[in-house]
């Protein structure tokens, strides 16, 4: 019975500790996307989350996949009192993270240059409204100290930290005060941060929350938008993160990808970063069928500890192709929706072999429209590899519903 005990004790030492995460993009609730939502809203209960179910549903079989999902919640939730609007001031309803929920999603991160769309009352309520939907969150809080505290999983034996933070506040300052909503920002030298932290502070957090988890990633949103190039400064700060501790950067912002890439530490271990994931789900491009703001990835990252002594890794598994399909349907309704490029380049390819050997007038257009949607497809996943290290995306992931023609 002893030698049995030890024998067990002795294979779970050495049984490996895994947990996966899979991280997304932007999620931004632009005007023309609540409308498509509104349109696909079904009665009855709960519905389907008033339409927000049809926007994301397509992503469900890439982010249930993973023991963790976890987005950029690029706005503030509110319901009740109007919301305040203008130029790129967003608000979402609560049925909007319920969609994600419902979908795979279990960490929306709140860390980005719109946290104070809807001033400090905005930050309570989407606090409250991510707990009311069961969504996991790190980054704007109800306090400075709250603000600034890494979001911990556990799972597998293992302990992963979640910092988020934002480079950007839109002009916007937290309060003197560090006792009311904050957000937790380390400004740019061009748009300075009423209480904001410098580098050299988060560095120190970065180190001091490392030690005490098996992993820390930071969520960060930072760069420039629209350039698919990350500048020397974030490179730099990049470098400077891992160093003091972070195991790995999942960044977002620019609405276009950045690449996904090894950077190499003084003691030669190397660590991931991903500069920006593009936008999971927007508005943007919506004229242009092959733009770069619709392109998106999701990459899915395995924490691991191989054995009681040795190590904890977090190295990339695979990254999915994402795209937003923005187009006007039968009588001009819009329909909107972030779908997995595999399957939606397989929708295409099963419709035109249905369509094969049929002649007709109608054949003959929709066939056109097809093969001009699959070359867009295939462009875009041949732009999207490029970001990745090699071999990184996968083929397709079967079972999501395509988008609605």
């Amino acid at each position: 019975m002893c030698t049995t005990s030890l024998l067990l004790v002795s294979l779970l030492a050495q049984t490996p500790q895994r947990v996966t995460l899979v991280f997304g993009g932007d999620v931004i609730p632009h005007a023309p996307i609540k409308q498509v939502a509104s349109l696909r809203a079904s009665a009855g209960g709960d519905g389907n989350n008033q339409g927000w179910d049809h926007v994301l549903g397509p992503l469900a079989p890439a982010l249930q996949a993973a023991d963790f999902a976890v987005v950029n919640l690029e706005t503030p939730v509110i319901e009740g009192a109007k919301p305040l609007t203008g130029d790129m001031v967003f608000h979402a309803p609560p049925p909007l993270l319920h969609a994600l929920k419902r979908v795979g999603v279990d960490v929306a991160t709140f860390a980005n240059n719109h946290c104070l769309d809807q001033q400090r009352d905005g930050i309570s309520s989407t606090r409250a409204h991510l707990k009311s939907a069961g969504l996991l969150t790190a980054g704007a809080d109800t306090s400075a100290t709250s603000a600034w505290m890494p979001l911990i999983l556990e799972k597998n034996g293992l302990k992963i930290g979640i910092l988020a933070m934002t480079r950007w506040l839109n002009g916007f300052n937290n309060q003197v005060s560090e006792t009311v909503p904050h957000v937790p920002a380390v400004p740019y030298e061009v748009e300075p941060i009423v209480g904001g932290r410098s580098k050299d502070e988060v560095l120190a957090a970065i180190s001091a929350w490392s030690s005490q988890v098996d992993a820390l990633l930071v969520s960060i949103h930072w760069g420039y938008e629209y350039q698919s190039t990350p500048t020397p400064e974030d490179r730099e700060f990049a470098s400077q993160m891992l160093e003091a501790g972070a195991a790995a950067i999942i960044g977002h912002h620019p609405h276009v990808l950045q690449p996904v890439e090894w950077v190499r530490l003084n003691n030669g271990d190397r660590r991931l970063v991903a500069f920006s994931l593009g936008n999971l789900v927007s508005n943007q491009d919506y004229a242009d069928a092959n733009g770069t703001k619709r392109d998106g990835l999701l990459l899915e990252l395995e924490v691991v500890r191989a054995s009681e002594d040795s190590q904890v890794q977090v190295r990339p598994t695979r990254g999915v192709a994402v795209a937003t399909e923005n187009k006007l349907g039968a009588g001009k309704r819009r329909n909107v929706q972030a779908v997995l490029l595999d399957d939606e380049l397989g929708a295409i390819e099963e419709r035109l072999a249905d369509l094969s050997g049929r002649e007709s007038a109608e054949v003959r257009q929709e066939r056109a429209r097809l093969e001009a949607r699959r070359q867009v497809a295939l462009t875009r996943r041949a732009r999207i590899a490029q970001f990745i290290p090699p071999g990184l995306l996968e083929g397709r992931v079967s079972g999501a519903p395509a988008a609605q023609r």
